[in-house]
């Protein structure tokens, strides 16, 4: 078995672990296991990483900041690190997709298409959004939340660039990364503001947990074309 793979496999107990953290209300067990989880897949992708790519480095470096500082976000100012944490990692996910993104002439229905998925994903964040605006309360929360949406947005557009113009394993792989990190990023929210239910959480660590997972393939994975086409 591959090491990749392996890594993989041995992060399922860490899922079970954040899991029975989210029910039992132990952060410091859902944290733990979560940390855990980077190193373990640090351990099984590590050949499959280009760590002369800046993109990686930066990304792993916050997204593993942000878990760290996890450990203590009952603290009102260290959640908002938290989230600080994970823009900056969110960002670095846009630079690594727009590297590997060439614009190429596409017919007018994939344009269409295209244009039609940015509208739906405007529509859902910006109404996502309006819910959440009743329980913000505070200019430097609104504009903290504000830039977080801006930047899943930011995200959403270049997932759907990637994946239009390279339509490869590794944009597929981001794709399904970017809507994990999207949904799971509402559902936090949810539970925070105005669905309080260990459901929701639950579902909002699975798809965090997957979206490391992810995370790790999209990065380890080499650009290669599954078939020869050019859609954007």
């Amino acid at each position: 078995m591959k090491s990749n793979r392996l890594s993989i496999a041995m992060c399922i107990p860490m899922l079970m672990f954040i899991l029975v953290g989210i029910i039992y209300d132990l952060n410091w067990l859902a944290s733990s296991a979560e940390f855990f989880t980077y190193l373990i897949l640090l351990f099984g992708f590590f050949k499959g990483l280009d760590f002369s790519n800046r993109n990686i480095i930066m990304f792993l470096g916050f997204s593993m900041s942000a878990v760290l500082f996890k450990f203590f976000q009952d603290n009102v100012i260290v959640y908002y690190t938290v989230m600080i944490f994970q823009l900056f990692s969110f960002g670095f996910l846009i630079l690594e997709a727009l590297k590997h993104t060439q614009r190429a002439t596409g017919n007018k229905y994939m344009l269409g298409f295209f244009f039609l998925m940015i509208i739906a994903n405007v529509y859902f964040v910006s109404d996502h959004f309006q819910v959440l605006e009743g329980q913000i309360v505070g200019l430097v929360e609104f504009g903290l939340y504000s830039i977080y949406y801006i930047t899943l947005l930011a995200l959403s557009i270049a997932g759907l660039i990637y994946y239009l113009n390279s339509y490869s394993r590794k944009s597929v792989y981001f794709i399904v990364l970017v809507m994990a990190i999207v949904v799971s990023g509402i559902l936090r929210d949810m539970a925070l503001y105005y669905l309080p239910d260990t459901s929701v959480l639950l579902m909002q660590s699975f798809l965090q947990f997957a979206a490391i997972l992810l995370a790790f393939q999209f990065y380890a994975t080499r650009e290669k074309k599954l078939r020869l086409i050019h859609l954007v």
